[in-house]
This record gives structure tokens, sequence and C-alpha cells, in this order.
């Protein structure tokens, strides 16, 4: 029986396949070794070697025996600490977007989905939106969300959601760094690291979901590639992965995100391609002569070369673009939407120049939170969820309830991974990735970001530089990572003269650095040295009264941060000296990560009780009693938020105005909203009328007035000034009878409206492009009962005594199809925006339904491409279980 390398954790040969055989099943390798098509890239082979052990062995330092059980129970014992209120308990996460249209959003979903029906429209805000085109619901195709909803209470779904994802970035992280050759103990402090980042926590209380997914997601998007250059052939498995988890990474909705990871995935596909044509890829690790010499056996069995390299970067190509096919049921309708009839139609033609440049440089990151690296108290928040953050931010955006930081540790630990550790070329990658997505999240303060923004498609449609902060993040967890195992190196032959003591000394030289820069920080910090340099050179502008409040906090940060890197440097001298054991070292490293992270996570999680939030006040309880048993639909004009108010939906009631990211262009128009200011042509009556406005919300206390007239109801702030009112309104029925109408263009057409000429009850605006239309042109007689509404599907039974337009109250999208008694008529634009179909005299069925022939192709599209993706997925998964079965 062979005897084991010292120094390796490479089992026996001779047993079910030998020591590569096991190895191979014991962390999913494709064949034996005889037949490896894996090649290594740096450590591949060793990984599989010590995936039975986990241990750090032979270079890598002596072995850390860590169980395999031990992420599984760290990451969510981690996630169920930080969120223990919500997961204990029946309350709802704080996320500002949630409380806004994130929550109404979902509950519509899910109740539709409860009901058996995918909706197509949202009818509640705004005179209702396309729901799949205008990504009503974020991410109503994401399929953990989906299955959140259809499981759970809505608002335990929303939370459940967030929680999960954290989790799953931890797991994510830690198959990452597994797969470039790092040792299990890296893993796992990279893994924890990466779950807490406060970016990534950071997300939960604005309620950025989107963002949220797709830095989770980012470590998966990275092992894809890896995985795919790193084997002999472009097998279609891993062909297939690539294109799945960009399908998912679409599917999340937040493309601004995914753009930036879709960017750097990219890039770094096209550096493992320059390697491959270089044959540099296949950097080895020593780890023991059989090791070596069985890592150079599987490099060598890879052709490489630029021809192969250029083969696999294309293919890497194909692998993204089939990615995006099985998404264009989500991607194509959303990209005509936007382009053609979204509120961003109107916003990209206008914010152009300096204007567009101004736009799209907003919510950067400015020298102050740059700071907030080393001392995350020092910019201040809004959170909320720590004294630090109530409303402490003084920075140069207009709020601030997220957080950048990355982690001061992992920072610390990136840095000692450039002292000698392994992987030169993936540290330096992940450094200018860092690096540049760094300088871009500083938008306008650099020349980088202008850069981008001319020469990059797309970087111009997007704001909020800071979000690519991400990938900052991302780069130092997994420089982190490599720096992990350096320190592990750095005990290595503890007591003997070795030929790389100068690299030693410069990991201490390193740590003991950090550790200057942070006593410093906290000297200036201490004395108020710091704040007064800034408000002095860095920002002479500001007034020192804002920042002073923060000024013991920022103490207490330097203080904590000098702390953390000084055990850090502690625990490496010990281990250095033989006091401290590599396990034990491990554990002090990821508490050290642990403690780091949830000083600053806390900030921004925060619950409340949902069934208070959500109850209807004294106002909304009005509505509701007054249209007790109706069955006519009816609109509610609320002034709250300056028109962005929502809240009626939670009760069912639809809104005139409100907020909606995505909403028609045309219907802004029409009630004069610009940007997320008010509705300003909502005062005029004509349109209050035209779009079936019954109630009018006015709120007393930030109109600095009443409304005037009787109010329904009202309410009171506790001394006794008025707060919000209800009042009636005299609005149309939503699907109403017109004998006569007018033609107008869509620049003519608003005006009309608004005039004193324009009588809605007599007279219909139809826009130019109408076909003519025979039409009694008097006051017409009859009835409109409505049969069904429903998301998709609306049916009434008329009556006229004579040819007429029935007009109903909901925005004009093309996807509306009409029949009377079973024959298709052309539905009108009618007031600019809204629909109309020509009826008969007499009796009539009028049959509406939402037939969208673009997200029919679409989905149609995606099925056969996600069908294709997921059978070359699994045939690996057959082919494995085979060569398994023949092994045995």
């Amino acid at each position: 029986m062979a005897k084991k390398n010292q120094g390796t954790d490479a089992p026996e040969s001779g047993k079910k396949g030998g020591r590569r055989g096991r190895a191979r099943r014991a962390a999913g390798g494709s064949t034996p070794t005889a037949d490896d098509d894996r090649a290594d890239s740096g450590g591949g082979a060793s990984r599989r070697r010590g995936a039975s052990r986990g241990g750090a062995k032979g270079a890598a330092g002596p072995s850390v025996e860590i169980p395999l059980w031990v992420p599984w129970v760290l990451y969510p014992l981690l996630g169920v600490v930080l969120f223990r209120e919500f997961v204990f308990s029946d309350l709802m996460l704080v996320g500002n977007d949630t409380l806004g249209l994130g929550y109404v959003a979902r509950a519509f979903y899910a109740e539709a989905l409860a009901n058996g029906t995918f909706p197509l429209w949202a009818p509640r805000i705004l005179g209702g939106t396309p729901f799949l085109e205008a990504l009503s619901a974020g991410d109503s195709l994401y399929p953990p969300s989906v299955a959140l909803l259809m499981l759970l209470d809505t608002h335990r779904a929303l939370g459940w959601k967030l929680i999960l994802h954290i989790m799953a970035a931890g797991f994510l992280m830690f198959a990452w760094v597994r797969t470039l050759g790092a040792s299990r103990a890296a893993a796992h402090v990279a893994g924890a690291g990466y779950m807490l980042a406060p970016m990534l926590v950071g997300f939960v209380h604005p309620g950025h979901d989107g963002k949220l997914f797709v830095m989770a997601l980012a470590p998966l998007m990275f092992w894809t590639v890896e995985r795919f250059f790193a084997h002999v052939r472009p097998t279609a498995p891993r062909f297939a992965a690539i294109g799945l988890v960009i399908a998912l990474v679409i599917s999340t909705t937040h493309f601004q995100m995914a753009y930036f990871l879709f960017l750097a995935t990219g890039m770094y596909a096209l550096f493992r391609a320059v390697q491959m044509g270089r044959g540099t890829d296949a950097e080895r690790t020593g780890r023991g002569t059989e090791a070596a010499m069985e890592d150079e056996a599987c490099a060598a069995r890879r052709p490489n070369g630029w021809a192969p390299a250029g083969t696999r970067f294309g293919l890497f190509l194909a692998a993204s673009v089939a990615g995006a096919a099985g998404m264009a049921v989500q991607l194509l309708p959303a990209v005509e939407y936007v382009t053609e009839f979204s509120r961003r139609t109107q916003t990209t033609a206008e914010d152009a120049g300096e204007r567009g440049l101004e736009w799209s440089a907003q919510f950067s990151i400015h020298p102050e939170e740059a700071m907030s690296l080393l001392i995350p108290e020092f910019a201040g928040n809004n959170a909320g969820g720590a004294a630090w953050a109530e409303n402490t931010y003084w920075g140069r955006n207009g709020f601030k309830d997220n957080h950048e930081n990355a982690g001061l540790i992992l920072m610390v630990l990136a840095a000692v991974a450039f002292v000698g550790g392994r992987r030169r070329g993936l540290r330096w990658f992940m450094l200018g990735l860092g690096t540049v997505a760094f300088l871009f999240a500083l938008g306008a303060n650099t020349p980088v970001w202008r850069i981008f923004y001319e020469v990059v498609p797309g970087i111009r449609l997007f704001r909020a530089p800071s979000q690519a902060m991400f990938l900052f993040v991302f780069a130092t967890t997994t420089l982190a990572a490599l720096g992990v195992d350096r320190l592990l190196e750095y005990g290595r032959g503890r007591g003997e003269r070795r030929s790389d003591e100068g690299g030693d000394r410069r990991v201490f030289q390193v740590l003991l650095a950090w550790s200057a820069v942070m006593g410093l920080l906290l000297l200036l910090s201490a004395s108020g040295g710091l704040l007064s340099f800034w408000t002095e050179t860095i920002w002479p502008g500001l007034d020192p009264s804002r920042i002073q409040r923060l000024s013991p906090f920022v103490v207490r940060g330097a203080f904590i941060g000098l702390v953390l890197v000084g055990c850090l440097a502690g625990a490496a001298w010990l281990y250095r000296n033989g006091v401290v054991k590599p396990l034990l070292l491990v554990a002090v490293l990821a508490g050290l990560v642990i403690v780091d992270a949830l000083r600053i996570d806390t900030a921004f999680v925060t619950t409340m009780d949902f069934y208070e939030w959500s109850r209807p006040d004294a106002l909304m309880q009005t509505v509701l009693s007054q249209e007790a048993g109706s069955d006519e639909p009816y609109r509610l004009y609320s002034t709250v938020r300056r028109s962005q108010d929502v809240q009626p939906t939670l009760h069912g009631i639809e809104i005139a105005a409100g907020h909606h990211p995505n909403d028609l262009a045309r219907y802004r128009d029409l009630i004069g909203m610009v940007g997320s200011g008010e509705a300003r042509n909502m005062g005029n009556p004509n349109i209050r009328r035209i779009l079936n406005v019954k109630y009018i919300l006015w709120s007393d206390y930030e109109e600095g007035g009443s409304l005037g007239g009787q109010p329904l109801a009202a309410t009171q702030l506790r001394d006794g000034r008025a707060y919000q009112s209800l009042y009636a309104d005299l609005g149309l029925p939503r699907a109403r009878l017109v004998g006569s109408a007018v033609v107008k263009s869509d620049a003519e057409a608003v005006d009309y409206i608004l005039s004193d000429g324009h009588d809605p009850t007599v007279e219909a605006v139809l826009s130019e492009e109408s076909p003519p239309v025979t039409l009694a042109g008097r006051p017409v007689s009859g009835s409109v009962r409505w049969v069904e509404r429903s998301p998709n599907r609306m049916e009434w039974s008329v009556e006229s005594d004579g040819p007429a337009l029935l007009v109903l109250a909901d925005n004009w999208f093309p996807a509306w199809k009409a029949r009377i008694d079973g024959q298709e008529v052309p539905v009108l634009r009618a007031y600019h925006t809204l629909r109309a179909v020509p009826v008969p005299a007499g009796s009539s069925t009028v049959v509406m339904t939402y037939e969208s022939a673009a997200l029919v192709r679409s989905a149609w599209l995606s099925a056969l491409v996600l069908l294709g993706l997921a059978a070359a997925a699994l045939s690996g998964i057959v082919k494995r279980k085979r060569e398994d079965g023949s092994a045995s």
C-alpha cells in the first residue's frame, strides 16, 4: 500500500478506485484521474485532494482539521443571530422601499398566484401598468421569491428571502474560494465575512432586495466561469451552468447590478483566456511530489495557446447569450416597454448633456463614505438601527440608509495576500477589479466613472455609481481568503531556518502598518483633528455642527478598529511563535471578521408590527364602509407624500397617483407628474372625473391647510391641528358611454382636457391614430354592467340607444384586445392615455383581454432555451452517475 505524502491529505490508493477516484467522488469530479478533464489552474486538483479532510496542507501550512459540517451550522447560525427578532416572531423586516411599493406589489402578486392566476396587468396604481413589461412586482420570475410568496404570508416571505440570500452568500463565497484552490479554513473565513459584509446586509433597511440578490449570487457567477475555463474541455454541463446562472441573475430584475456583475465576470473570463493563451494559468501549489505531478499531468492534458483560448472565450460569450435568451420573457418585453411606453423614455430624452451626467452621478460615494471603509461611523447614516445611525448622515448625498463597508479585517487580510501569497495573477486581477469598482463608485469625484460613462454602452442609463462597490467587497473577500492561507503559511516550519523568513517579516510589517494607521486615526479623531481636517481641507464649506454629534461614535469606531487589527496582529505573532495552534488562529480570524461586521450590521436590521402598520386608519375605514356592498370600481387621489402615497392599496383601494419606477409616460403627462413630484394636474376637476376619482385624501399637514368644504372624516395631530382629511369627489364611472368624440394630437390632448371648453360627460378625446368611428354625435342613454373584472380580463354587458364609445378609465396599452359579441374591435386611445371601444346601438357583450404576442414569443424562447440548458446540465449528472457505477 502506498504511503501518503507528508503534508498532503491525499488518501491511500487501492481502495474503490484509489486515491484519485475517492477524491473525485468526494469533491464532485467528473471522471477518474486517468481521464481527468479538470485542469487545475492553481489548485483545483489539490482542492479535490483536500476535500475529504478540509485542511490547509503542504505548502499552505500545517493541517487545519475543520469538519465538513461547520459551514452548514455556522452560516445559518450567524443569520439567525443577526435576524433573531424577525426569525423568532411574526414581525416584518423594515425596508424603506418595502414599506412603499415593495409590499403592495408583492401582495397583489401573491394574491393573484393564490387565486391560480399569473397577472399580466397591475391595475391598482397610476391607472394601471403592464405587470411583466413594467417589472411591476420586480422579481416575479425569480424562483426563490416566487416559492416563498406561495409558501408564506407576504410580509414574512419578503423578510425570509433576504435572510436566506444572506446565508446563501456565505455558502457561495465558500464554494468560489474553494474552487480557486484555497484551504477550507480560508473558505470558512471568507464565507462568514461575505455573508455579513455591511454592504450586503446594508441592503436590508432600504429594502433593496434585487441588489442583495445580485451581490449574493456574484460568487456563483464567478464560480461557473472559473470551472468552465479550468476544465480540459468546454463541456456542455459547464456551458449550461454559465447560461443558467446568467438567467437566474437576470430574473432578479436589478439590471444595473446585473450589468456590473456581467461586466466583471466578462473581464474575468478574458483574464482566464489570456492566461490560457499564454500557458500561465496552471499555477502550481507545490503540495507534495505526487500532488504536483498530478497537477502537471492534468494541466498538460488541456490544450493551451491562443486558438484554444479564443475558442473557450467565444463559447463563454455564447453561453452568456444563451443565458440572456433564457430570460427573454423578462428582457425583451421590458426593453420594448422602456424604450416606447415607460416614463423612462421621457427621462432619457430630457436628461441629456450635463443634466444627464448629473443624474447618472447621483448617489456616488464621496470622500466621507470612503473614510467609512475604515471608520464605519464616520459619515453617519439614516438607517436608525443604532445610535450612530439615527439620522446622523452629513455627506453629500440627499440621504443614506445603506453602507458600502467591506469589513476592516477582510481588507487587512487582503493586504496580507500580497506578501508572498499564491495565485499571483488572480491576486492582481482582483486588486484591479476592486480598485476600478472603488474608483467608479466615487462617480464624478474621479475620471474613471466619466470614462465608463462615455465609452461603455448602457452606463449612462444608470445612476448611483456606488452600487459598483459590491465588486470591491467581492474582490476584497476573495483576496482575504488568500490572505488567510498566507497567514497559515506564516507559521510553517516554526523554529527552523527558512528561505522566506523575509516574507514572514513582511507579513508582520503589514499587520503593524495597519495597526499604525488605525492608531493614527484614533489619535486624530480623539483630538478632533480628523473632523477639523475634513471641514477645513476636504470639504471647506461644511458646517462643523453637522458632524459634531458623531464625534464620540467616530472615536469609538476608530478604537474598535484598532483593537480588532491589534488582535489580528497579536494572534499572528503568537501563531508564528508556536503559542497559538492553526485551528485556534482560524477561529480567531473568523471571530474577528464576524465581530467587525456585526458591529455595523445591526444598524440595518430592524423590525415592525406588520398588522399594526397595515391596519386601515379611520379615513381608510370610512372609504371601505362607504363602498361596502358595491362592485363598482373607484379611485382615490392622495396628496400624502407629494402624491407618492401607495398605502391605500394595502386595503384594495386603487389610487390615481402613487409611485411606480416604470409607469406609463402618457399617464404621467395627463396627471402632470414629473419625476417623484406632485401630480400637478390632479387639481383640475376634469382630470379627476375622467380618472374615476371618487375620494380625495388630503394631507392638511403637508399642504399647509385644508382643501375646503366639509370632509367625510378627518384626523388630527396631538396639538389639535388637522393632519389628514377625506373628501368625496365627483369621479365619473370607471366604464361609461360617450356619444361623441373629438380628435386631438398628443401635443394638444392634455391642454384640451384641462380646458373649460371640455365636458368629459358628453365628449371623448381620441388620439390622432384612432381609426374613424361612427358615433351618435349626442349624449347617449344606456347602461354598463360589470360582468367580470380581473387583472387579465374584463367583461361588460352594455345597453346603448345609439352608437357610442365605451370609455374605460384605465391605461391604454397595445396588448389589450377587445371583442364585441365575439368579433374583434380596435381598442382606441382616449383622453391621451385611457381606453375606449366603439359599441353599437342596442345590447352587446364587450370582453377585453390582455394578449401580448411579444410575451408569448418571449416565453416560448425562454422555455426552449432553459429546457436546453437544463438538459445539458443534467447530462453531466447522468454521465457522472454512470461512471461512478462502473468504477464501483
